[in-house]
């Protein structure tokens, strides 16, 4: 069995341990504190929080994902679906039938018409069973039409449920900062800071290693440090190119760094369509400032030799690209730097 997983949340044997991060995690659950926890995408913030909840006792988890949410009314439709996953059902018997019966909140047996109605339900399972609630991917509400007032909303409920740990997730940080640490925001400075990077490079190491071993094969330091310079030591992309390396190799077998380039063929050839589709949205003018911050990296895009090495005649042209580029999630700014979302794109793009 391949012991590795991508592209979701794992646990278990999945789940490399970060021993540290559990504990203060832990510690801030206890207390009842909100947490917004920020990290780059694939660095395993949801697996974290899901592993630590999973080993503490007496508390349930409430889990709504606002990924690519649409409005008001999908940020309700998401809440009920978790709140429905969140609920024990009730067992009773028909006293005139004598049959068991399964029923649940009656508030949530239909779709709120109101945000507010969905967070007075949430609020009273919450006072009846000590719940962890963890709303994931949460700088996306900030993209919908009433963003700001749905953001209002949600603070005006959650500040009345001080017993009850929030966990706010989100992978793009101006958008997280611009949530919690800007001074108009209905949420600024409500929940402490909690940043996930990258795992120790040994601790991840011996985890891989061991993974690998599951099936006998051997892994030496230093073609754990290819893998992970070319998965830009993120732990998805870690284990999507390890998966890779799973598949082409075999029982007794010592990998090797020239292992890396058949691992990328099977990427690319399972990618292939994805990648090629989001070509395919882009001007030629965007493909070429892509491909120039493929080839030049992502720091200086408004110098003169970027401009050149694009064929770009103007700054002006370069942001305009690059404002596509973000919206389609192909890049994004990370400290001054604007990056490839995956690696693998990136490499697949500079071979084309």
């Amino acid at each position: 069995m391949n012991p590795f997983k991508y592209g979701c949340t794992v646990n278990g044997d999945f789940f490399c341990p970060r021993p540290a991060l559990e504990r203060e995690l832990a510690s801030r659950i206890e207390s009842g504190q909100n947490v917004v926890m920020q990290g780059e995408r694939r660095t395993g913030k949801t697996s974290l929080v899901l592993e630590t909840v999973r080993h503490m006792k007496n508390i349930a988890l409430f889990h709504a994902d606002f990924l690519c949410v649409r409005d008001q009314a999908d940020v309700c439709r998401r809440l009920v679906a978790a709140l429905l996953a969140h609920l024990r059902p009730t067992v009773s018997i028909d006293p005139s039938s004598g049959a068991p019966t399964v029923t649940v909140d009656s508030r949530v047996a239909a779709e709120p018409a109101t945000l507010d109605t969905v967070l007075d339900v949430l609020l009273a399972q919450t006072k009846r069973r000590r719940t962890c609630v963890l709303l994931d991917e949460f700088q996306d509400i900030l993209d919908i039409d009433d963003g700001e007032r749905t953001l209002a909303v949600l603070r005006s409920r959650i500040q009345l449920d001080s017993n009850t740990p929030y966990i706010f997730l989100g992978s793009i940080r101006n958008k997280m900062a611009e949530i919690f640490f800007k001074y108009s925001s209905p949420f600024y400075h409500s929940a402490a800071a909690f940043k996930v990077g990258n795992i120790d490079a040994d601790e991840f190491f011996a985890f891989i290693k061991g993974r690998f071993a599951t099936g006998k094969r051997k892994l030496t330091r230093q073609m754990f440090d290819a893998i992970a310079r070319t998965a830009r030591d993120t732990p998805g992309f870690i284990q999507e190119l390890c998966d890779a390396l799973w598949q082409m190799s075999s029982n007794g077998t010592t990998l090797e760094e020239s292992d890396i380039q058949e691992a990328l063929a099977i990427i690319f050839a399972r990618e292939h369509d994805h990648f090629t589709f989001a070509i395919k949205q882009l001007t030629a003018q965007q493909t070429r400032v892509l491909r120039t911050i493929a080839e030049r990296g992502g720091k200086e895009i408004y110098s003169g030799a970027f401009l050149d090495a694009a064929q770009v005649f103007s700054a002006a042209s370069v942001k305009k690209a690059v404002a596509k580029l973000e919206r389609e999630n192909i890049i994004y700014n990370y400290e001054g730097e604007y990056r490839f979302g995956s690696p693998f794109f990136c490499e697949w793009l500079l071979r084309r």
